[in-house]
């Protein structure tokens, strides 16, 4: 998929692509008309030449999903800031769930959410899994168990076993009936990258948390595999996966409402005092 050009006959001459690709792929001609020129192949296809295009004027490669709707150009006007506020107030990690599963079209357009979130540079590395066998949850689940029984507070993987299974409570996936992984086949030695790839993970994640938020669902960030992982690849065989685990959040319906928001701390901002 790739932009391999400009239609002459709908361009403009705006030259509003030059303004807007940060690479300069986009140039004019002496007699003014616009060129594009890739030859080297390392346009990331962020699409924001095809985004800005008031001609529709980008010839495209085996891309055929770009959209335009009301407001797309105005962004404030499809929800302003006091509902978007409201909405991430609401926000509650949920860590009890009802017994039923979420229908297949409603955790699709959760992964349509995710496929727009940004990325460093495009790269979009990620893959995604998810998991909705009861058993195979509860198996991770306990693999989890066994390596991080002294952050749950116990002295011995056993110790911990036991004690949550006499119980009857899952203290890493609370039996949501979904478990979502994002993770990275490969990953680059290299620590600035490897940072980045951190903050597409968690961008992602946060995407599908807020859309299954709109879509009437629960979810809540489980960091305990991510860090069980780590120390036991054990869990890569029951995942089915090889590379890295980067994050995870669980998926339901939620079995508790909640009717007010918790406090939080003030942020700490140096540089206000300039504004």
């Amino acid at each position: 998929m790739s932009v391999i050009g400009i239609n002459k006959e709908k361009c403009s001459s705006c030259k509003l692509c030059i303004q807007e690709c940060r690479r300069g792929y986009f140039y004019t001609k002496e007699k003014g008309d616009m060129e594009f020129n890739d030859k080297l192949n390392t346009c990331n296809m962020c699409g924001h030449c095809i985004a800005i295009c008031p001609e529709d004027a980008i010839l495209l490669k085996d891309l055929d999903d770009v959209y335009a709707y009301d407001g797309i150009d105005a962004p404030e006007t499809i929800i302003e800031y006091d509902k978007i506020f409201q909405f991430l107030h609401a926000k509650r990690s949920i860590r009890l769930y009802k017994s039923k599963k979420v229908p297949k079209e409603k955790i699709l357009k959760i992964f349509e959410a995710m496929r727009y979130a940004p990325s460093a540079s495009n790269a979009r590395f990620w893959r995604y899994l998810i998991i909705s066998d009861p058993q195979k949850i509860k198996n991770i689940s306990d693999e989890v168990i066994k390596t991080q029984y002294l952050y749950l507070g116990f002295k011995s993987s056993d110790d911990a076993l036991n004690h949550f299974k006499s119980i009857d409570f899952d203290p890493i996936f609370y039996r949501a009936p979904h478990v979502i992984i994002l993770y990275f086949k490969t990953i680059q030695k290299n620590m600035t990258m490897l940072g980045l790839w951190g903050n597409d993970t968690g961008i992602a994640l946060t995407y599908g948390m807020l859309a299954a938020q709109g879509l009437g669902l629960g979810t809540c960030w489980i960091g305990n595999l991510q860090a069980a992982i780590a120390n036991n690849r054990e869990i890569f065989d029951i995942l089915g996966i090889r590379g890295h685990v980067l994050g995870t959040f669980i998926l339901g319906y939620p079995a508790v409402k909640y009717r007010r928001t918790p406090p939080r701390p003030q942020l700490k901002i140096k540089g206000l005092e300039e504004l």
